[in-house]
């Protein structure tokens, strides 16, 4: 059976395949649909944190992929899709900073933001010890470091700046369970990452997960 709704309600016994075909609503869907399968991420009946929301790529992923709720704040308005915004799986907050929001008890905090870093936003989830699915993009965690026509294409700046935020992570109590390369690169053509964070705690070798991405 084919189920193209992200209203759907999935059985924990079904067995979930995304059509490659699939066309989300934004090209944040097929990067959160790389980690899920990067990673083997289970989103069946999880309640989902989707910061930085936007059109509602993570959202309608995590949706698809069986989570049965997802609570989405973003800090502009009239972005989300109509039929997520009127999905009752789904709770939208516009014009909010996630920073002055107290979090709610999920299972699965997604973050893709833009025009910021992501470290403050992980300073605000840090009693929230949950999986999480972070968006890393370089260009808007180099500062006030110029580059050509907004594409950062210094391989040492990123991994210079992966490093900063994974030990910023780990300092905060967050265990680093993976890190890959998004196929699917920034609209300008920026390469971003995909890291994935688990409450267990692991040792996993920071400097040989960054440099296994260029090895």
């Amino acid at each position: 059976v084919v189920e193209r709704k992200p209203s759907y309600q999935v059985k924990a016994s079904d067995f979930i395949n995304i059509e490659k075909e699939t066309i989300f609503v934004s090209r944040a869907g097929e990067k959160l649909q790389q980690a899920i399968l990067d990673f083997k991420i289970d989103f069946r009946d999880k309640i989902c944190l989707d910061i930085g929301s936007s059109t509602g790529g993570f959202t309608e992923c995590a949706l698809l992929f069986g989570a049965s709720f997802v609570y989405a704040y973003e800090v502009g308005k009239d972005q989300m899709d109509k039929d997520l915004r009127l999905n009752p799986k789904v709770e939208l907050h516009e014009e909010t900073n996630i920073l002055d929001v107290d979090i709610k008890e999920v299972d699965i905090i997604m973050i893709d933001v833009s025009f910021t870093s992501i470290k403050p936003i992980l300073h605000h989830v840090k009693n929230h010890q949950r999986e999480m699915i972070c968006l890393i993009k370089p260009q808007f965690e180099a500062g006030h470091i110029h580059f050509k026509h907004g594409v950062l294409k210094d391989i040492s700046l990123h991994k210079a700046i992966l490093t900063d935020i994974l030990e910023e992570a780990r300092l905060l109590g967050f265990s680093i369970a993976g890190l890959k390369k998004s196929v699917l690169k920034g609209k300008k053509g920026n390469q971003e990452y995909i890291l994935y964070i688990k409450p267990q705690k692991n040792k996993e070798d920071i400097k040989k997960l960054i440099g296994d991405l260029y090895a």
